[in-house]
């Protein structure tokens, strides 16, 4: 470390380390729970691969999209007393986790931890905006991004070292407990609020709600969306208790549909002139169709990294079943190549345009996720580690420049909003994709070839990196917008 490094290092103060230790200790458990998550859910309790996908994702999905909705909490009651409340419930969470073993009350504990996630997410980013200058700010987000990434590197061995150290899997969960309850410790010792604009205390729900219209749509579109992903999540229940078949539940999605759209032709006619006086029967409206496409484009791309959590882990386990009592090691791939390599890749993409590099990217990601059954078929369950070094690759050059490539599209009056939405993609993709991923899975066994899955995901991701580079056509940003970093 240079004595210039040391010296800017030095004068952050103690609310920022606090920050910092804090998501350090946050992203161990987090990622510790999640290298043997899917497997735990699947096998160990027995819920099978569709209906543990379906609760993993529907966690990460609350995860990422709650801090839209409950960001302005952190501004409105203090820093300090939001991180306790978060950390609080996902302890709480955690320890819930240990101790069951049905679905509902599992569910509800992944939910607690989702939700004191979701709240901490905007404290930890806002606290290092805070507590950083102008100057220091891109130092101060590089340590935020390490403490995430060591975190993310040594949780796998941390969840692997519990589970066969004491030969209980469940005691992951209260080993992460422990992580974030010294969280907890760090913040009430160290952690101190800080000074709130008082036009952020202000900033109300239905402020969050009305930004959400300005980009998503109106409340009937998004209600017409919220009745389909309601389908979607809770399939597995309706078609156990109802008896529907897939087919039906695609039917009744598809009536639905129809029927809003029906709505919106005949709903003046019915109405006459109370029509569109009450916001639930209005006539449909989307936001601002430019970036609702690149969320969706997004989406698909980290639907496909949702696997390497889920997909992926069952699939070495059902090629090599010995390849249980280590699976955690494949999850530590992904992030000990980022830390390895993320500053020089990061210094190498710099020099192109954000399109191509995320395009680039995207096209690395899909020769990973397309070569999953040939190194892992030839070679054995350990090849697999291969195309999940590969994966890295593209995600280094591909990830860091989404959200800059927000940045260029987005209205110079709505850039803040525009960035917060920007991750949006996380929460659809997450949120869908083991299960989608899964789907796919038990379709391509019903085939009797299970192995091509694989060359469907790698499909799936050129088709995702064709889609973004003809939107970029169509948006116009044009070279002089996207211009070279040097």
């Amino acid at each position: 470390m240079t004595p210039g490094l040391a010296a800017a290092l030095r004068r952050f103060g103690r609310t920022f380390w606090a920050a910092i230790a804090v998501e350090l200790l946050h992203c161990l458990a987090s990622y510790t729970m999640l290298a043997y998550l899917i497997v735990y859910l699947a096998q160990d309790l027995g819920f099978g691969d569709l209906k543990a996908s379906a609760m993993y994702g529907t966690m990460l999905f609350m995860g990422y999209f709650l801090p839209i909705l409950i960001g302005a909490l952190a501004d409105r009651y203090g820093f300090r007393q939001t991180m306790v409340v978060s950390l609080v419930v996902i302890t709480s969470g955690y320890f819930l986790m240990s101790q069951v073993t049905r679905h509902p009350a599992v569910f509800a504990a992944m939910m607690l931890i989702a939700l004191g996630g979701a709240v901490m997410k905007p404290v930890i980013a806002g606290t290092v905006k805070a507590t950083s200058t102008d100057e220091s700010r891109s130092l101060a987000f590089s340590v935020y991004y390490m403490s995430i990434n060591v975190g993310s590197s040594v949780a796998p061995f941390l969840a692997n070292g519990v589970r066969t150290g004491t030969g209980h899997p469940a005691m992951i969960f209260v080993a992460c407990g422990v992580v974030e309850a010294t969280a907890f410790a760090v913040t009430l010792l160290f952690f101190r609020n800080l000074p709130v604009a008082e036009e952020a205390r202000s900033k109300s729900l239905l402020t969050v709600l009305g930004e959400m219209v300005v980009v998503l749509g109106n409340p009937r579109a998004m209600a017409t969306f919220a009745g389909v992903a309601a389908l979607f999540a809770l399939r597995e229940r309706l078609c156990s208790r109802f008896g529907l078949e897939p087919l039906d539940l695609f039917l009744v999605g598809a009536a639905w549909l129809a029927a809003n759209f029906l709505w919106d032709l005949l709903g003046r006619a019915v109405l006459g002139a109370r029509w569109g006086r009450s916001a639930l029967l209005d006539r449909q409206r989307l936001g601002d169709a430019h970036l609702l496409a690149f969320i969706l484009i997004m989406s698909g791309v980290w639907a496909l990294y949702s696997q390497i959590w889920t997909n992926i882990p069952l699939y070495i386990t059902a090629l090599d079943p010995s390849m249980k009592g280590r699976i955690e090691w494949f999850q530590a791939v992904d992030p000990v190549m980022i830390v390895l390599l993320q500053v020089p890749i990061g210094k190498w993409m710099g020099r192109y345009r954000p399109l191509p590099s995320l395009v680039a990217g995207i096209l690395v990601s899909a020769a990973a996720v397309g070569t999953i059954h040939l190194f892992g078929g030839t070679f054995g369950a350990w090849a697999v580690a291969i195309p999940l070094a590969i994966w890295a690759v593209g995600e280094m050059m591909f990830s860091p420049r989404s959200v800059e490539y927000v940045s260029v599209i987005a209205p110079r009056d709505k850039l803040a909003l525009y960035i917060g939405y920007g991750f949006l993609p996380f929460a659809i993709g997450f949120g869908f994709g083991p299960s989608l991923g899964a789907h796919l899975v038990r379709f391509f066994q019903e085939l009797g070839h299970p192995e091509w899955v694989w060359y469907a995901f790698g499909l799936w991701a050129l088709l995702v990196a064709s889609a973004l580079w003809l939107y970029d056509r169509r948006a116009g940003t044009g070279p002089s917008r996207l211009a070279p970093q040097g």
